[in-house]
């Protein structure tokens, strides 16, 4: 009996000791992952489709943790001398424009992004102090029906809604870097970037200038069949 509980005082004590020897080699491995978020520009190609329709346009893509601004470009290689077709801008507020589609002009849109929406800016020190030690230890987050799923080596593997059907998924070279992004929504649409360059520095963002807010919910104009018609229509473009 005394034999056996020496042996498993050795086991215990070997296990505590692995688990301090491994902690700080995960800790910076996933700060080395995390901090690729805080601060990077990547370009490349968008393929969207929906509904048989298909389009494959440049984008550029910048974030810092203060804001983050899209660009899909209409002509020239990787938009060199084109004109954005649609531009996705967020930082203290959400901006939208588009050419081919003016209605966004006309979009509800608030005049300030609540700190759950901004989440998306956090820094990585942020997140490691709040999930780090859940990130190790289960490779993931759980919030309600949300999930953001991590490798064994913390790079993200996908972001996925329960309640939406909303999956995202991350691919990367063989390098390490960010290759594709793939975002399914609802059945038949589908969106993916996929990179060509990508630089993990901080950039420097022009916002879209804050308009006015409009009196068309996003919501009630996709239940609405608008919204489908809009894209189609950008598709087709």
């Amino acid at each position: 009996m005394k034999r056996l509980l020496i042996s498993l005082i050795v086991v215990a004590a070997v296990l505590l000791a692995s688990c301090s020897f491994f902690k700080p080699k995960d800790e910076a491995l996933l700060r080395s992952e995390l901090q690729k978020w805080d601060n990077f520009r990547g370009s490349g190609i968008v393929e969207i489709s929906a509904f048989g329709f298909s389009l494959r346009k440049p984008f550029v893509l910048a974030k810092t943790t203060e804001e983050m601004r899209m660009d899909v470009i209409e002509g020239g290689i990787l938009g060199a001398g084109g004109s954005p077709l649609i531009s996705i801008y967020m930082g203290r507020y959400l901006a939208m424009n588009s050419p081919v589609m003016p209605i966004l002009d006309t979009l509800e849109l608030p005049n300030k992004i609540s700190p759950e929406t901004l989440a998306i800016l956090n820094t990585s020190d942020y997140i490691l102090n709040r999930y780090g030690e859940e990130i190790i230890r289960e490779k993931a987050i759980q919030r309600d029906s949300l999930s953001i799923i991590f490798k064994n080596d913390y790079k993200v593997d996908s972001i996925v809604d329960s309640k939406s059907g909303a999956r995202m998924e991350f691919r990367y070279t063989s390098q390490g870097d960010l290759d594709e992004i793939e975002l399914r929504a609802r059945e038949g649409i589908s969106a993916k970037l996929i990179f060509d360059n990508i630089s993990y520095e901080k950039s420097s963002i022009v916002p879209l200038p804050q308009k006015e807010s409009g009196s068309i919910n996003l919501m009630e104009l996709w239940e609405e069949g608008e919204a489908l018609q809009l894209l189609k229509r950008l598709l087709g473009n």
